[in-house]
């Protein structure tokens, strides 16, 4: 690992349900060093937002998570790491895509998307103490080297934009470096860079695309989002609405 300290420390499963769940089991036996990283190339229940659950073909893709003590956080800042660690994949996915034609963005709030298809997910489950976060375990799916022949999760992969197979291991250790790479800004307080940098990926930033609520369809461009993570949205009417993570359905 060419890193200071993420990845340093470092659990390789062969398999496993959840790379989350491991991880938090290991934060409640023990304090692992911040940076310490679980891996496997076949998760068997791997979990995303809004509950739902992943299962990729083993050997083909890789399940990842990451534990951090943020302290330096507080707990209404939780959304800084959701732009730390989507920017951070997105920065691998970027370098990965290189000269492939297709732009690489954040769909709100971390899947990243290369076009239209999803080609990571993450999931950040924080431990909060004293009003501050005590500790964070980053989830990161990434498709690698996986052929989705299936609609039904808008998958893309690795292989299907380039053609080429990778080494899941290289895949890991860009991964850290990236991930490093952007924690450490967050840790020397270069915030406003890391907003800039998540709404310059944001995916439909200042397009008017549509939409669904609870209440109704609607047309609407995407402008912002807020400091606690909601994305405000303008309306034909010039309104700007926030919605929060179950609020709203992109069409």
């Amino acid at each position: 690992m060419k890193t200071l300290f993420i990845g340093q420390n470092a659990v390789h499963l062969t398999a496993v349900d959840s790379t989350n769940s491991y991880a938090s089991e290991m934060l409640r036996q023990m304090r692992p060093a911040e940076g310490t990283i679980v891996y496997s190339f076949e998760q068997k229940k791997g979990r995303g937002q809004r509950g739902s659950s992943w299962h990729g073909e083993a050997n083909k893709n890789v399940a990842f998570s990451l534990i951090l003590h943020p302290s330096f956080l507080h707990a209404d800042e939780q959304f800084l790491l959701t732009k730390t660690a989507s920017l951070a994949v997105s920065d691998l996915m970027a370098e990965m895509l290189a000269g492939q034609g297709c732009r690489v963005s954040v769909k709100w709030p971390n899947d990243v998307y290369a076009d239209d298809k999803k080609i990571a997910g993450i999931l950040i489950e924080n431990s909060i103490g004293n009003q501050l976060i005590q500790s964070s375990v980053i989830g990161i799916g990434l498709n690698v080297n996986q052929d989705f022949t299936s609609e039904e999760f808008n998958a893309g992969s690795l292989k299907m934009l380039t053609g080429k197979e990778y080494d899941l291991n290289v895949v890991v250790e860009r991964l850290c470096e990236f991930l490093e790479a952007r924690y450490l800004q967050l840790k020397t307080n270069k915030r406003e860079q890391l907003g800039r940098d998540y709404l310059g990926r944001l995916y439909r930033i200042d397009e008017w695309k549509n939409y669904q609520s609870s209440a109704e369809a609607f047309e609407g461009k995407i402008r912002n989002v807020s400091a606690s993570g909601k994305l405000q949205v303008e309306l034909r009417n010039n309104e700007i609405r926030e919605f929060d993570l179950k609020e709203i359905v992109f069409s």
